[in-house]
C-alpha cells in the first residue's frame, strides 16, 4: 500500500467516526444500546445474533435510522468498517 492509499484509509476512518460519534451524540442512544443487548441473547446463527455479533465485533451499536443499513452488513457480508461503507 502506498503513502496516497494509506492517508485515504485514515481519512475515511477519521470520517466514518465522526458520523458515527455525531449521530451517537444527537440521538437518544439506550433504547439502541437495549436492542443489541436483545440481540446479544438470541439464539446463534439468527439473523439478530449475527447483527449483535458484528456491531459488537467493530465496537459499534445501532444507530437510529441504520437499523436496516447494519442488518444488510451481515445480509451481504460487508464488515463495520469504512471501507467497507464505501463499498456498500
Amino acid at each position: 500500500m502506498n503513502i496516497l492509499q494509506k492517508i485515504a484509509r485514515k481519512i475515511i476512518k477519521q470520517s466514518f467516526d465522526l458520523s458515527v460519534s455525531t449521530i451517537e451524540f444527537f440521538s437518544k442512544m439506550e433504547p439502541y444500546r437495549e436492542k443489541v443487548s436483545e440481540l446479544r441473547k438470541l439464539e446463534n446463527g439468527t439473523l439478530g445474533k449475527e447483527i449483535a455479533n458484528c456491531l459488537d465485533k467493530h465496537n459499534l451499536t445501532l444507530v437510529p435510522k441504520y437499523e436496516s443499513h447494519d442488518l444488510k452488513h451481515v445480509l451481504l457480508n460487508y464488515q463495520m468498517t469504512a471501507e467497507d461503507e464505501i463499498r456498500m
